[in-house]
């Protein structure tokens, strides 16, 4: 008889109920014959660092989809030492949207220096080597009007640690342990540096005119984690040519995009938007917000998630600009897009992006594969990590996520 699919789950999976709080003995165990521990249960807050202690101490290299950036810096106190000691590796944000932001950003960068390498061929003039001076991400999706309430509850806690202190706290933290950071801290950006790109303000939303897109100030953790992400790499590698100590940072700009026409909705998300942020200052609010995402979020965040026709139609598309140092704002010149496609964004591309992460991980060891890592050990982000790694911009396109270079966003082929 032919064997359903959540009986051929049931069947080729083993299941392990354990309670961290008593104990990761059962999770050390269970983990014992694995390579790679991919955590998926959030808010990570919560329930994450035990997770990624029995990971370690089973010798496991870790993944998970955590965009909380108070994880971040009190997972790399608590474990990176020894993480780099044992030559493990443990990587945050593995998902849609840190993923497309980070990686996109970094092969943007690239991509401009790259067709700026010499000096001459840029047209300045002046011999100079260009830098990137800025980058713009621009996050869209199409055909998706839910998402699972995890991700609110998750973004509820994170702003509501932001602004009670706990954020703070945990940052301290991170500058006590990790002098470092300082000392390798970035020049000051020139100020000759053309101030690109734009951010739209908290008022009204912004117009990108390539895109013909209605834009607003994505507030997830894309910000944090790409700058965390520039700073681990120019920690671990300050001589890094696209992002040592010697490199000043870009402005980031990350967004999230809707169509042009729609301003009315644009509004309508700001408005929802500034509500969160306001009651997510004080515990009543968050109380409140947890009581209900639904209501809060416009019916975006549900419990049930995105619809079976949202998981087989829905997609995504995020636009990456990188700017050079010489770049003439509405202008070509000094320019390199990258366009990152996918599917539904939240069940369907985050398992391939996740997954390719790793397999790029498990390749590592590999010698004829020739995978670039930047560094073999240690807690770290996505963009830090496999910023310069060509294998795993191949891992994710053989399944479904695209990075691609581009001259021109408006192609026949962009959903826009």
């Amino acid at each position: 008889a032919e064997i359903g699919w959540d009986e051929w789950k049931r069947q080729s999976s083993t299941f392990v109920v354990a309670d961290v709080v008593e104990g990761i003995d059962d999770l050390v165990s269970a983990f014992s014959d694995a390579k790679v521990v991919i955590a998926c249960a959030g808010p990570y807050r919560q329930c994450g660092l035990p997770v990624l202690k029995a990971a370690i101490n089973a010798r496991c290299d870790y993944f998970d989809l955590c965009g909380e950036p108070q994880f971040f810096d009190d997972a790399l106190v608590a474990f990176d030492r020894q993480a780099r000691d044992l030559g493990l590796l443990a990587v945050h944000a593995a998902a849609f949207d840190c993923v497309p932001a980070e990686l996109g950003a970094a092969l943007a960068e690239r991509q401009l220096l790259l067709l700026n390498e010499n000096p001459s061929s840029s047209g300045d003039g002046d011999g100079e080597t260009v830098k990137c001076a800025g980058i713009e991400v621009i996050h869209t999706v199409q055909n998706i009007a839910s998402a699972n309430a995890t991700t609110f509850h998750a973004a509820v806690d994170g702003f509501y640690a932001a602004s009670s202190g706990e954020l703070s706290v945990s940052r301290n933290k991170v500058k006590e342990s990790y002098p470092e950071f300082k000392e390798t801290a970035p020049p000051a950006r020139p100020k000759a540096w053309p101030r690109v790109p734009e951010t739209p303000g908290a008022i009204m939303p912004g117009y990108n005119e390539e895109l013909g897109l209605r834009t607003m100030k994505f507030v997830g953790a894309d910000a944090s984690a790409v700058k965390s992400s520039w700073k681990y790499l120019r920690s671990r590698v300050p001589e890094h040519s696209r992002k040592g100590k010697h490199v000043p940072e870009p402005r980031l700009s990350v967004l999230i995009g809707m169509e042009g026409d729609n301003s009315l909705a644009a509004l309508k998300l700001m408005a929802y938007g500034a509500t969160f942020s306001t009651l997510a200052r004080w515990k009543w609010g968050c109380t409140m917000l947890h009581s209900n995402p639904e209501a809060f979020s416009n019916g975006l965040f549900t419990s049930k998630g995105p619809t079976e026709e949202e998981l087989e139609q829905g997609g995504f598309t995020t636009f990456v600009t990188a700017y050079g140092t010489k770049h003439c704002p509405g202008s070509s010149t000094q320019v390199a897009r990258v366009k990152i496609s996918g599917p539904e964004p939240g069940y369907v591309a985050t398992p391939i992006l996740i997954v390719a992460l790793a397999c790029t991980i498990l390749d590592a060891g590999k010698g004829e594969n020739h995978v670039k890592l930047s560094f073999d050990g240690g807690v770290t982000l996505p963009g830090a990590l496999f910023g310069d790694c060509d294998k795993v911009y191949d891992n994710m396109r053989k399944e479904g996520v695209s990075f691609d270079v581009v001259d021109d966003f408006k192609s026949e082929n962009s959903p826009v």
